[in-house]
């Protein structure tokens, strides 16, 4: 599909091609040199280095949100504008801008979710250490040695043994056993089949869902070993803990849901959750309960 020259711009080294917010509704396709996005979260790194053939101002064509980042041109640059209304007819007339479109868009969308997941795991992983660092308390004093006064009355109250005194007995019986320990994190969730799923006392937050090592996901709460069917989503949803107080977020749309009492619960709401309740997440349904 050709062009009108007027649709090329001629951008000279370090030059500006557009500031982070800024509104607009133009994408760019580079031709030749180069073009390096900046954020002020960044400061002076580039959070993308881009050359011919990338494109970059996308999502100003499918949405009305600000530029996300200043785009900076680091060499002399020529680039092919494409306005919001001129996409449809330039997709039509030529596929293979479509598919790289749509190549482009899932490669950044899976780089997003891997930064984000690595953001997570340090968070959490820091949290574990910051919770192990943590001295613990000392030990309350031992009671004082018995005075000897009390001991001597203690002696003269005894009844001596003698024909009318009673012998004394110890009884012998079986071994009483001993509780199982109770998990401090307060809260478990119980699966059927009996497996039960820990939370850390030393997190606020626990994302349920199953690992995957590609994009560096590890759920706090893998339910992978009780989820033949896959039906977990990677980053399915999230258990909340704010005080004494737990709730469950599914943070995106999940394609098998997940439900409270059999109740589907809306995406990016906080629910809470009570001892007894029965969470399902996909095909896996558990029983949120204290440990």
């Amino acid at each position: 599909m050709s062009q009108s020259s007027d649709a090329y711009l001629e951008i000279p080294t370090e030059k500006t091609v557009f500031a982070e917010g800024d509104a607009g509704k133009t994408m760019y396709i580079i031709e030749s040199g180069s073009i390096d996005l900046l954020t002020e979260a960044r400061g002076k790194e580039a959070v993308a280095s881009l050359g011919p053939g990338d494109f970059f101002g996308e999502l100003s064509i499918f949405d009305d949100q600000p530029r996300f980042a200043t785009a900076i041109a680091r060499k002399p640059t020529r680039l092919l504008k494409i306005e919001r209304d001129d996409l449809p007819g330039l997709l039509q007339g030529n596929i293979e801008i479509a598919m790289r479109l749509l190549r482009v868009l899932a490669q950044r969308h899976q780089q997003c979710e891997m930064r984000l997941a690595s953001a997570l795991s340090d968070g959490a992983a820091k949290k574990r250490k910051a919770a192990a660092a943590t001295p613990a308390p000392p030990l309350p004093p031992s009671p004082p040695a018995a005075a000897a006064a009390p001991l001597a009355t203690r002696q003269s109250n005894a009844k001596p043994v003698g024909i009318d005194a009673e012998p004394s007995r110890t009884t012998i019986g079986p071994p009483v056993p001993l509780p199982p320990p109770k998990f401090q994190g307060g809260c478990v969730l119980r699966h059927a089949k009996g497996q039960v799923f820990g939370l850390d006392p030393s997190l606020d937050e626990f994302l349920v869902g199953r690992p995957d090592p590609a994009a560096g996901i590890q759920p706090e709460v893998d339910l992978s070993t009780v989820d033949p069917t896959r039906s977990l989503s990677r980053r399915h949803a999230k258990l909340i803990r704010k005080g004494q107080l737990f709730f469950v977020r599914e943070d995106s749309k999940t394609v098998n849901g997940t439900f409270l009492n059999n109740t589907r619960i809306k995406t990016g709401e906080d629910v809470a959750v009570k001892p007894g309740d029965t969470l399902r997440f996909g095909a896996v349904e558990v029983d949120f309960s204290a440990a």
